[in-house]
């Protein structure tokens, strides 16, 4: 045997040990796995009766609260009792109804004869005459101011004294023409003075200044 064939065997043999130890390994993983799976299948089992039990006892008690509301619930009247008790209610509204309007209706009654007696208990208020409008009484027309029934035509002088030149007012010619001096009067005006361009006259207590016209 060479080295060669020595190093060749040592090499299979350390194989062979791998591979056994790879096998021991393996088995053992899956030995491991399917203990677990099996406890796990048998909690699983276990449980479930549990689970179906709780389902089934909520729906009993479902089933229970239903039938209780069921027999606390009044029994439901036959209908033709419905109708009987409906139309005695109806008429029950219209009889109270009909009662508060002829209940209203008495009361604006004598509410209103109430108020007609108070009116006719009133003194009559007689309204007082007013007086009868007196005439309106003419208003007196202001008698027209009085003037001169004759016109100046000019001024003299005289012997030193003026005089002034006079002529009715319906007068044509130098023969109506009168002369008059201070305090001398013609047709009831009385001469009081002989001023530059005029004269002044009275008659009472009227006052005339005649102006002198121009030549």
């Amino acid at each position: 045997m060479t080295i060669r064939d020595s190093a060749t065997g040592q090499r299979t043999t350390l194989l062979r040990v791998a591979a056994a130890t790879w096998l021991l390994l393996v088995s053992a993983v899956v030995l491991v796995d399917h203990m677990a799976l099996s406890g796990l299948a048998e909690q699983t089992q276990a449980f479930a009766p549990t689970a179906q039990v709780s389902l089934l006892e909520s729906r009993l008690d479902g089933l229970s609260h239903r039938i209780e509301q069921r027999h606390t619930q009044p029994a439901a009247l036959p209908q033709a009792r419905y109708e009987q008790d409906t139309a005695a209610l109806d008429q029950r509204l219209a009889a109270i109804e009909l009662a508060q309007a002829q209940y209203a209706a008495t009361d604006a009654l004598h509410a209103l004869e109430t108020r007609v007696t108070r009116l006719e208990a009133r003194p009559v208020s007689r309204q007082p005459k007013l007086p009868a409008p007196r005439p309106s009484q003419p208003v007196a027309a202001q008698p027209k101011p009085v003037e001169p029934s004759f016109r100046l035509i000019g001024v003299e002088l005289r012997a030193g004294e003026h005089f002034v030149s006079v002529m009715p007012a319906n007068g044509t010619g130098l023969a109506d023409v009168r002369l008059l001096r201070a305090g001398e009067s013609e047709g009831g005006w009385r001469l009081d003075g002989i001023e530059r361009d005029g004269a002044v006259f009275r008659q009472g207590d009227e006052i005339r200044r005649l102006p002198i016209p121009p030549r």
